[in-house]
């Protein structure tokens, strides 16, 4: 537990460095990725939701993981770049 809690922070850690880093026109889509995020989720929680609506939403959600992923994938090997130069 205590191992999976320090991998989190590290993690956590190691993000807001890389949020530091960034230009505007990416911190500003990250965020909006996790709007997005927000905004699906809290839908597939309601109860209204439709069986079918929330495997859409899980979909996009998906999607949107992907998208972040590859933004700070990029950013990680930007840094790497620059610390070997």
């Amino acid at each position: 537990m205590t191992e999976q809690i320090n991998d989190l922070l590290d993690t956590q850690i190691s993000l807001n460095r890389l949020i530091w880093l960034m230009d505007d026109e990416t911190y500003d889509r990250l965020f909006e990725l996790t709007r997005q995020h927000l905004r699906l989720a809290k839908e597939g929680i309601e109860p209204y939701t439709s069986p079918e609506r929330k495997t859409a939403l899980k979909q996009e959600i998906e999607h949107l993981r992907t998208e972040r992923e590859s933004i700070i994938i990029n950013y990680e090997k930007t840094i790497q770049w620059e610390e070997m130069k």
